[in-house]
């Protein structure tokens, strides 16, 4: 078990466990229920431009399904709070027993198609930053980079957690005390992926 993974709080997908969450809205629920920390169906739906009734009902399937309950130290009779069982979600087709049948590994494929959405939205919305930035954009950290590389199957799964226990220390979660001061909100997306368009 990596130092970085803690199975109390950190949740691994496998392609069974993912009823219930491969929704484009409920994975945003879960989203910011983990990043941001309990909060009730009205608030996140503003912030999700949908109504209090399609979050409340989304919400309700993510409790069903074990990925959220009900915060009962903040609720009263007239709002439900709500939070995240576990820190992070993240996914795995390598988890003994089960590797995914046909319908799992659907959903498995819906799932990561979703996360990459997101991922590539995140990256155009920075994008889309350049004009308004431009004074600061000589002095700004955040960078888009890929390097093409070749290594055994075996060195990819080492660079993976040398990445993810560097990467550790900085996560963002809900149990946080509070922003540091003069840090920045931001997004740590990694891919190490087969390069499927050439096969030497």
């Amino acid at each position: 078990m990596p130092e970085w993974l803690d199975p109390a709080q950190d949740l691994i997908l496998t392609p069974r466990r993912l009823r219930g969450l491969v929704h484009p809205v409920r994975m945003k629920l879960l989203q910011l229920l983990q990043e941001d920390g309990p909060a009730t169906a009205t608030s996140l739906a503003a912030r999700i431009g949908q109504s209090s009734g399609v979050a409340s009902y989304h919400l309700r399937v993510l409790a069903e399904h074990g990925f959220i309950a009900e915060d009962t130290e903040r609720g009263n009779a007239r709002d439900r709070w709500w939070r995240a069982v576990h820190r992070s979600t993240s996914f795995t087709f390598r988890m003994p027993g089960d590797p995914g049948d046909e319908q799992s590994v659907e959903d498995a494929e819906r799932f990561v198609r979703m996360d990459a959405d997101e991922m590539y939205r995140r990256m155009v919305a920075f994008i889309d930053t350049f004009a308004a930035r431009r004074e600061e954009l000589a002095e700004l950290p955040w960078t888009l980079s890929y390097w093409p590389v070749r290594l055994t199957r075996d060195e990819a799964r080492a660079l993976a957690e040398q990445i993810n226990a560097v990467v550790a220390p900085y996560r963002r979660t809900q149990g946080d005390p509070g922003p540091r001061e003069g840090t920045e909100r931001a997004y740590f997306q990694f891919q190490l992926l087969p390069d499927e368009s050439r096969r030497d």
